[in-house]
């Protein structure tokens, strides 16, 4: 199997890959302590256009209400796959922070990039970058193996897309 850290761009078969690698992992108990988002201005706008038109459904998995409830914030399924936008810039891709790494792996799928890493909990944390606001998707280990990882990273990536312009934050 390749290894999913591996430098470059790369297709969602490499994201599959890191899901189902998350898949072996021992806890999601990080997930439910995710804060709510406070983007401002022009990012908090396009967090609000991504949400009107996230989807009820996604890969199967029935739209819940994560508490508490936010217009930043999404969640499907049980155990929940949790969206959040208008995240901070993650530390791995700060210059400068003590965690930046000018060599982090970004994949790109549909014309989104996704920065991905392991958590050490266990899932697999998705960041959309190189959009005027971050998404972050949080998958848990348990939809690493049957495709649903895959799947739901495909039906979002077509919703950023068309809600969060290119640029960066």
């Amino acid at each position: 199997m390749q290894q999913p850290w591996s430098r470059g761009s790369r297709g969602l078969p490499v994201v599959a890959a890191a899901l189902l690698v998350a898949a072996g992992s021992s806890s999601t108990s990080g997930a439910a302590a995710r804060t709510v988002p406070r983007p401002t201005g022009q990012q908090a706008a396009h967090c609000r256009a991504l949400h009107a038109e996230l989807p009820t459904t996604l890969a199967g998995l029935e739209r819940g209400t994560p508490r508490p409830v936010s217009e930043f914030t999404a969640a499907w399924g049980h155990p929940a796959v949790l969206l959040r936008c208008g995240i901070p810039r993650p530390e791995v891709l700060t210059v400068g922070s003590k965690s930046f790494d000018r060599y982090a792996p970004v994949w790109e799928t549909g014309g989104v990039k996704w920065f991905v890493e392991q958590p050490p909990g266990g899932g697999v944390r998705c960041i959309a970058d190189h959009r005027a606001a971050f998404v972050e998707v949080f998958v848990p280990k348990e939809y690493g193996g049957d495709g649903t990882g895959q799947a739901l990273l495909d039906e979002l990536t077509a919703v950023i897309g068309a809600t969060i312009p290119e640029g960066y934050v």
